[in-house]
């Protein structure tokens, strides 16, 4: 399948990288040394300027939508763009953002609640979304590096939206699933720079074959990952969605693993980027049930749908 871009995606593309290459998108250690930097100035920057509509732009569209969070997922940095970009095209045109997903475990912690103007609520069958007043959400620590929250007892009312749950499920699993391929691309990237500069034996590690290898390996499935995101993101079938997100969610174990033997235990300390990547993945490797459940679903679409629906879902 051809996902070379069009005279405007490329355009649009080109402008977001060199606005990924300004200071508060690069790598910093955080304030008090905490696991993620939530950058303000660069989701506001990509908000004012329209990034997050590109969904709805009949030029740009859904694929160019996925490509941008797999590049935001790339960055040390955190912005609210996986649900903004691709979920909020199916929303309510007037729904403020940051925003940021409840699936039905309410009790667990939400990634960017702290900063959400606005909560999508997605369950079997229904979908409802709020915006949280204050006093309602409290943060979260957490060893995942995302800005985390919960909802307080006094929590927000919820109103139900007159959208289609599984298409909104669907547009979530490419969305996490272009999030966690981005992060992986932006943790091998750090570690290839690791391994070209550090010595041993008197040679640089990258020089040894046996890594080469296994970095070969890694930027292959990482890659494959892309191009299954950009496919669903192309089709919005449900089959491709599933696929898409339990693919990479089936690589990231392997993925990281090796990463980490790579870069020693410096990998683990706050003072290295890659663990904010790592940890972002080792977040979302469980969402919608994690692999084997998105593998099984794909399974059962693929094969107990009618020969026309199979077709029009694959």
């Amino acid at each position: 399948m051809d996902f070379t871009p069009n005279e405007d995606q490329t355009a649009f593309f080109a402008m977001l990288d060199r606005m990924i290459e300004a200071p508060e998108a690069g790598w910093a250690v955080a304030p008090d040394h905490a696991r993620f930097a939530w950058s303000a100035t660069l989701d506001a920057t990509l908000d004012a300027n329209g990034f997050y509509d590109a969904a709805n732009e009949e030029t740009l569209g859904p694929v160019a939508a996925a490509e941008l969070v797999r590049r935001l997922a790339r960055l040390p940095v955190v912005v609210e763009c996986a649900a903004s970009a691709l979920l909020r095209s199916a929303l309510p045109a007037d729904l403020p953002r940051p925003l940021a997903v409840l699936e039905e475990a309410a009790g667990e912690p939400v990634r960017f609640l702290p900063q959400a103007r606005s909560v999508l609520r997605l369950g079997p069958g229904r979908a409802a979304i709020a915006r949280p007043a204050p006093g309602q959400v409290v943060t979260v620590d957490s060893l995942f590096a995302y800005p985390m929250g919960r909802f307080t007892e006094r929590g927000p009312d919820w109103e139900p939206i007159d959208a289609d749950p599984a298409a909104l499920a669907d547009l979530w699993r490419i969305a996490i699933a272009a999030e966690m391929a981005g992060a992986l691309d932006g943790a091998l990237d750090s570690v290839v720079n690791h391994v070209r500069d550090r010595r041993q034996f008197g040679r640089p590690l990258g020089s040894f074959q046996t890594i080469q290898h296994r970095l070969a390996e890694a930027a292959t499935r990482i890659e494959g990952a892309r191009l299954l995101v950009l496919k669903a993101a192309e089709h919005r079938a449900p089959t491709e969605a599933a696929i898409a997100l339990g693919y990479v969610q089936d690589i990231a174990t392997r993925v990281i693993y090796d990463l980490h033997q790579f870069m020693g235990a410096m990998g683990l300390t706050l003072e290295h980027p890659l663990h904010r990547w790592t940890y972002r993945v080792r977040l979302l490797r469980s969402a919608f049930g994690g692999a084997a459940r998105n593998f099984d679903m794909a399974a059962g679409l693929r094969w107990t749908a009618s020969p026309s629906a199979a077709s029009t879902s694959g």
